[in-house]
């Protein structure tokens, strides 16, 4: 098997599999960078009683 079949029968595979691989690694660095994480201290507790109450379009008489 020479090297220009192999390229003729398995260029997708050979082009495909390290693009995908890259893409991968890609997303995971961006992901995993500090820059785009949100910091646990600053996320907003749900208000007890805003839970309770229905929305405003489900109150009778509005």
């Amino acid at each position: 098997m020479s090297f220009q079949s192999f390229w003729r029968d398995y260029k997708v595979i050979l082009v495909m599999v390290p693009l995908i691989g890259l893409i991968h690694l890609g997303w995971h660095r961006i992901k995993s960078s500090p820059v785009f994480q949100i910091p646990k201290d600053n996320i907003p507790k749900p208000d007890s009683l805003g839970l309770a109450s229905p929305p405003k379009s489900q109150i009778p008489g509005k």
